[in-house]
């Protein structure tokens, strides 16, 4: 992972870490100086150990969340990584047919006709690199899928790659190594043997000397295993046969020719692509009368490796925005408390000479202790997170074949522990010259401070000036359409008026087109989301602590007719009720957190839901299959019909597609370039009978059904995927997004007019245009991504290539698709033909989406530990606070069971009154959310369903912390002797 928001990694960590050696200087210098304040300020530590285990317990979470989520993008930085190193081995380029593609993105399906070429270019290519010292190996290579049979096991694997090379130019490529024993070379080969990588070996359940046979045309061809292997570098992760070059032409008739020349770089399998830029500089001038063209293959892969681990840092550190912000909070809150009970002793200080920057040293004295202990406690516990969730998306994603490499970069320990001590380090800051503000009169007589009638000269340039701000980002935000500016403005403004909280609530809330007929079409991103959350929460605890009568008089209309119940509870209500500043940081902390799960746990469920729909994502079919392009399928309809292992009834519509990959850019965009995407040529049946739906169509189109049409009755008419569409609403996690993208129109649209693109074939530079006429729904499955056109028009642009090796079946009613799929894989062996049910490949791909929400609710309900902590810390104080109303308690009759149940009472009211304000809240904008959504095409069968299970178990593990944290203060507020409360001062 090399960058967090956009910032690089390395430049971040410099500067956070002179940033961590400044501060860390100065504290030192004014401990050095002040060693009686430094003793006044530490001295509190050691007096009351829980309070700072809890104390510790809440500084440290917005570190563990920073250190999970860099944990988090670095392990999959390192699974893409270890993807590229177990494909890619010690190639660094691949040299390739003009336009081919060598697998390098690994997202994207692979086409299905990279071309061979003559291998007398080798020479060529082996004479232009042969004086460069950056260097050490260059080989010419076939790679080719071919399905295998291991006669011995009777086990069959449609799939398998052929990797094949000369022997003698395999040095600078990596050894090839028996599985437990030594090194072996393709040399050590005999007629008719191969060896197998352990990938193979255990799909075929193979062992040395088995017998294979080999579906690579019309005949088998029979070759026995010498010896499985481990080897990196066959251009896939999967099953992969070796052989020699020349027995490789022989099996698949290409005599003389090869399909890729790999490059070794000088250096370790990592540390070779930092050559490529030079390395292409010297080989391409010798390629282009050759018609070769040179991928950066790993350079490609490690970019994406780290593009995707930023991506997954920034999406868990964006959610984790409002944990940290509660963070914040308890921070701020600790140190108000702190101050609340040093009151008097601040105030004696002050009294007989202690200046207030003396007093703000020995806070931060104490506070860069605890700092600097929450940080290193909160970047080991983020570790641990990063682990636990690593270990649960390695589950998931072991569905599609991934294999997660858990893996932490010192620089992202040390950007965790830096970031978080100076995050926390500002708060404190900030906090101790808050406490610093006092009345001394009213310290030492530990009275509350004066109110002052007026708010005075401050206070009315802060207001004017608030509002002023406000009213430029609203302009701003009109200006830019941009929507978290302008709603933000008007919230600046709000907030002068009598009602704010009520505002803030009311506008924030607005449903999503309540202003659409005033305002132009505002962007969105997340922004939007997390300033919504945090401005909400705001003005909701706003006004339940400004209106705390009216909460404690239907509180005790509800309860209060128990007898044995309105005592306790009216005491138990009152208390925190009469304290709003803390009560109302503590609920705000609560609600903040509670508010984000809401919201997550509502939209995730209900778009999991959207997206779990078999019509939408098979398009009306049942089965999806592939064949291989060295031995096609020319006739799937007639080779099914005419097969006896298939009953022929029971498939309804077969029908195919073919996938090339060619260059597209808008006609017209002078200043784009083609770009590579995927191209798709779908046959009459596809067209005439899939269900797919559109997210927009051209005009003059009416339905679905007549857009399909268009394109089976004029070849010039094409549709495409959303990606390449802009979209006003971006929330920027994206990963390998694609060059090639289109303009003039938002997907959010109610239609567009059509839209003309160039395709252009890389292999021969011919372009022709087609007309895009439909944009597919959000929910396309990945086998429909690229731009679709008739397989008539691919066949008479592209005639030698377009062959389709994707199959579609539509069966029959009550058929099984699962052992129709088994079936389809046994018919069609010697095609390499893979089958798989549509049902069950969308089955495991929402049960990986329902485990990574899982984790993300988790990941966020982090954020409940800040205000199980805050209620840690406020019944500590209370207890302290309350000692002689306790002991007066006793002596009018409450007994110990009362008081402690008071207390409990008091930790409940809060955080329930907490995720009460939370869930409504969040409620709220999910409903406003989802009604968007319902507006929108791709998503207009959304449902508002809230997931209460899900959403109980979370409450009522927080509600239970809660307590817990409690319980000890409680028990000892109920052992107060009434005698020596009532003495106590």
């Amino acid at each position: 992972m090399n960058s967090l928001f956009g910032i690089p990694m390395g430049t971040l960590m410099v500067i956070l870490l002179v940033a961590f050696v400044i501060v860390m200087s100065v504290v030192v210098g004014l401990a050095l100086r002040n060693r009686v304040l430094l003793k006044l300020g530490l001295r509190s530590i050691p007096r009351r150990r829980g309070r700072t285990a809890i104390i510790v317990l809440g500084l440290m979470l917005g570190t563990t969340i920073i250190a999970a989520a860099l944990s988090t993008g670095d392990t999959m930085t390192n699974t893409i990584r270890s993807s590229a190193v177990t494909s890619l081995g010690n190639i660094d380029e691949v040299i390739s047919v003009s336009g081919a593609e060598t697998g390098e993105a690994l997202f994207v399906e692979s086409p299905t006709e990279t071309a061979y070429f003559d291998e007398a270019s080798f020479a060529t290519v082996r004479d232009a690199l042969s004086d460069s010292e950056l260097v050490d190996g260059v080989a010419p290579v076939i790679v080719e899928v071919v399905a295998v049979q291991d006669t011995t096991t009777r086990q069959n694997e449609p799939g398998v790659t052929v990797f094949a090379s000369d022997p003698a130019l395999m040095a600078g490529f990596g050894e090839i190594k028996e599985a437990g024993g030594g090194a072996l070379t393709l040399d050590d080969l005999g007629p008719g043997e191969v060896y197998l990588n352990d990938e193979a070996a255990d799909e075929l359940n193979a062992n040395a000397g088995d017998e294979l046979l080999i579906f690579a045309a019309d005949e088998p061809v029979p070759l026995r295993v010498r010896a499985i292997v481990k080897y990196d570098g066959t251009l896939t992760e999967g099953s992969a046969l070796l052989m020699p070059l020349d027995a490789a032409q022989r099996l698949l008739n290409k005599e003389g020719q090869i399909k890729h020349i790999l490059v070794s770089n000088r250096g370790g399998t990592l540390s070779g692509a930092q050559h490529t830029d030079e390395v292409i500089s010297v080989v391409e001038p010798s390629l282009a009368s050759l018609g070769l063209d040179v991928k950066p293959a790993k350079e490609n892969a490690l970019d994406f490796a780290n593009e995707l681990g930023s991506v997954f840092t920034s999406f868990f550190v964006t959610f984790g925005t409002f944990s940290i912000v509660a963070g914040i909070m308890l921070i701020f809150l600790i140190f108000v408390m702190l101050a609340a009970e040093r009151k008097s002793e601040m105030g004696m200080a002050r009294a007989v000479g202690t200046k207030r920057r003396q007093l703000i040293q020995m806070f931060l004295f104490e506070g860069v202790v605890y700092d600097l202990v929450a940080a290193a406690a909160g970047a080991l516990l983020g570790l641990a997170v990063a682990y636990g969730m690593v270990f649960l998306m390695a589950r998931a994603f072991a569905n599609f074949g991934v294999d997660i490499q858990h893996d932490l970069r010192p620089r992202s320990l040390i950007v965790s522990y830096t970031l978080g001590m100076l995050l926390t380090f500002i708060v404190v800051t900030v906090s101790a010259w808050r406490v610093s503000v006092l009345n001394i009169v009213a310290a030492i007589r530990d009275l509350p401070d004066p109110v002052s009638g007026s708010g005075g000269r401050l206070t009315w340039i802060l207001g004017l000036l608030g509002m002023l701000v406000g009213s430029l980002m609203t302009f701003s935000g009109l200006s830019a359409k941009q929507a978290t500016p302008f709603f933000l403005g008007i919230s600046f403004d709000r907030a002068a008026y009598t009602l704010p909280g009520v505002a803030l609530v009311v506008w924030w809330l607005l449903p999503f087109d309540t202003l659409d007929p005033i305002l132009p079409d505002l962007s969105q991103d997340f922004s939007l989301f997390i300033t919504s959350g945090i401005m909400v929460v705001i003005g909701a605890t706003w006004v339940v602590m400004y209106n705390s009568d009216l909460v404690l008089r239907a509180t005790m209309t509800v309860f209060g007719r128990i007898r044995a119940l309105a005592p306790v509870l009216k005491t138990a209500v009152s208390y925190p009720l009469t304290n709003r500043f803390r009560t109302g940081m503590t609920v705000a902390m609560f609600s903040l957190v509670v508010f984000t799960l809401v919201v997550m746990a509502t939209l995730t469920s209900a778009f999991t839901e959207v997206f779990n729909d078999e019509q939408a994502f098979g398009g009306g079919f049942d089965i999806r299959s592939t064949s291989t392009h060295v031995n096609p399928v020319e006739d799937m309809e007639g080779a099914v019909a005419a097969s006896p292992d298939l009953a022929a009834d029971d498939f309804e519509v077969v029908a195919n597609q073919s996938s090339l990959s060619l260059e597209a850019k808008q006609a017209g965009a002078t200043e784009r370039d083609f770009e590579s995407y995927p191209v798709r040529g779908l046959d009459d049946a596809f067209l005439a009978h899939n269900s797919y739906d559109f997210a927009l169509m051209a005009d003059g189109y009416e339905s679905p059904r007549e857009v399909w049409q268009a394109l089976a009755d004029n070849p010039g008419l094409a549709i495409v995927d959303p990606i390449p569409v802009p979209r006003r609403d971006d929330f920027g996690f994206q990963a390998g997004a694609p060059e090639f993208q289109l303009d003039g129109f938002y997907l959010e649209d109610e239609t567009f007019s059509p839209v003309e693109i160039e395709l252009r074939d890389p292999l021969t530079n011919n372009v022709f245009e087609v007309t895009i006429i439909g944009v597919l729904r959000d929910t396309f499955p990945e086998f429909m991504l690229g731009i679709a056109i008739s397989q008539r028009k691919l066949e008479t642009v592209l005639p030698d290539r377009a062959q389709p090796t994707i199959h579609f079946f539509k069966l029959a009613e009550g058929v099984d698709a699962v052992a129709t799929a088994d079936a389809l894989e046994s018919a069609f062996l010697t095609n390499g033909m893979e089958a798989d049910s549509l049902a069950k490949e969308l089955e495991k791909a929402v049960a990986t989406q329902l485990t990574f929400n899982y984790i993300l609710q988790g990941f966020m309900g982090l954020g409940l530990v800040v205000g199980v902590a805050a209620l840690g810390v406020i019944s500590a104080r209370s207890v302290v606070e309350r000692r002689q109303q306790i002991g007066v308690l006793r002596a009018i009759g409450f007994r110990r069971g009362m008081v402690q149940f008071s207390f409990l009472l008091e930790s409940s009211f809060v955080a329930l009154l907490g995720i009460l304000i939370g869930s409504a809240l969040g409620l709220i904008l999910s409903f406003n959310i989802i009604r968007d959504s319902q507006q929108q095409t791709s998503t207009e069968n959304i449902q508002f369903a809230v997931p209460w299970l899900n959403l109980a178990v979370i409450f009522l593990i927080a509600y239970a912390a809660a307590l817990l944290t409690t319980f000890v203060p409680a028990r000892q507020a109920s052992r107060v002797h009434p005698a020596e409360a009532l003495r106590y001062e």
